[in-house]
């Protein structure tokens, strides 16, 4: 069922690329319009205001009108095509580069538009990789290519539903969410190092930072409180990944996980930043891996042992260094974050990362942004001791440019220096990226 339903909101894309690119094909003489169900679509009736295709938010423009039709109608559609050519030049393994891609579909409805209560929406994402990725390469444990990761890039795995959520407000300051969440989209909002591994850094440490804690699709709840002084955040939710799952299949069976946090908006000499803390526990039992030590020692057969409880802890900030007046989102700052878990069963002991990234800067390139960062991960002592030989912690710095051609394609540039943590010689990874909104 699952399956059918990703093609179908394929289809949908591939029919909303297809209806703009007749838009921006069609004469501009006559007025032509769109029956649905009885009503009547007015097509391009502002066709001499419109922007030029080389101007517009996106390459289909407004499909003939369609487009803000069904947006004051409530639905919101944004198509998405994603390529990269990436590859390693230096380390222990294959050094070829290779080609791959993400085609994707945010939907999201305002249903009190489309008749029901207000402040309900229902939120969905339709993901599909193809291609091949070089994750995994050189020994590195910690993707070096978010999106190409998640949902998966190999058969089956290669598509999901990562986002079918029911979102309610309740007046300007609280927020819920509820069913199944892609973590890396909640994550694309950090200012300087989110992204979504698409529009800023592509390594997962910087994109959707590891926790042991956090999976990438999350099936749950989330609520928001905004105030003045903080914003204030508790998550509810599966501990198990529902990565190509539909979250419904015995939700819950093996415990829970429960996460709080706080962020704080902070203003120095004038510039915006933000710090906050958070703090999740999960009661799911895991291997308990102190005794991973035993297991490899004769006589066998042995069983490792079984433990539960986990926590991670973490303090984030981020801090503009220099806002333009006229432009408050370009400008330049820093960024950063540092967790510790129990180590012990979380593989992750702690991690830690930080960086410089901004907006523009440079003349005529306002839409230009751009990043340098580093970060370690360093994995559970228990861990590393019962695989001395094999298991080190994972460093790495970062470097990417994207640069805006037009406001709907953008190319980048990444380059990624890593001493990975299951190989001893430095992994080196170059690639190139374009992201085309359609």
């Amino acid at each position: 069922m699952r399956r059918k339903i990703i093609k179908v909101l394929l289809a949908v894309a591939v029919m909303t690329f297809a209806v703009g690119f007749s838009a921006v094909a069609a004469p501009q003489e006559a007025a032509p319009s769109i029956s649905t169900g009885g009503e009547t679509i007015p097509v391009n009736t502002a066709s001499a205001q419109s922007p030029g295709w080389l101007e517009r938010d996106a390459l289909t423009g407004d499909w003939g009108g369609a487009r803000t039709w069904l947006k004051e109608h409530g639905i919101t559609l944004k198509p998405r095509l994603t390529q990269f050519n990436q590859g390693m030049t230096s380390g222990d393994g294959d050094l070829d580069f290779e080609y791959g891609g993400k085609s994707d579909l945010l939907i999201n409805a305002d249903l009190s538009k489309l008749g029901l209560w207000n402040g309900l929406s229902l939120t969905v994402h339709a993901e599909y990789n193809y291609g091949h990725s070089v994750n995994g390469r050189g020994g590195t444990v910690i993707p070096v290519n978010t999106a190409l990761q998640f949902p998966g890039i190999k058969g089956a795995d290669r598509s999901d539903l990562s986002s079918v959520y029911f979102g309610q407000t309740f007046g300007d300051s609280v927020s819920l969410m509820l069913g199944k969440i892609n973590i890396v989209d909640v994550c694309a909002s950090k200012p300087f190092h989110g992204g979504d591994g698409i529009d800023s850094f592509w390594n997962a440490t910087f994109a959707v930072p590891p926790s042991g804690t956090v999976p990438p699709y999350i099936f749950g709840a989330m609520l928001s409180v905004r105030t003045e002084a903080a914003t204030f955040g508790l998550w509810v939710y599966d501990p198990n990944s529902v990565v190509n799952k539909s979250g419904l299949d015995k939700p819950f069976a093996d415990g829970f996980t429960i996460r709080g946090n706080v962020n704080f908006p902070v203003t120095i000499a004038g510039r915006s930043g933000h710090q906050g803390f958070a703090a999740s526990y999960s009661n799911k039992e895991g291997t308990d891996l102190e005794t991973l030590d035993d297991i490899l020692i004769p006589p066998w057969p042995k069983t490792v042992g079984v433990k539960s409880d986990r926590y991670y802890i973490n303090y984030t900030f981020d801090q503009y260094l220099y806002q333009s007046k006229e432009n408050p989102r370009e400008g330049f700052g820093l960024f950063g974050q540092f967790g510790i878990s129990e180590g012990n069963p979380n593989k992750l002991y702690w991690s830690a990362f930080g960086g410089v990234g901004g907006t523009g800067l440079i003349p005529c390139r306002s839409r230009d942004n751009w990043g340098a960062g580093y970060y370690y991960d360093a994995w559970s002592s228990d861990l590393k001791d019962s695989f001395e030989s094999i298991l080190r912690d994972e460093q790495g710095w970062e470097f990417f440019y994207n640069f805006s051609v037009t406001p709907w394609l953008v190319l980048g540039a990444d380059l990624q220096v890593i001493r990975p943590g299951l190989a001893k010689n430095t992994a080196i990874f170059s690639g190139l990226r374009t992201v085309t909104r359609f």
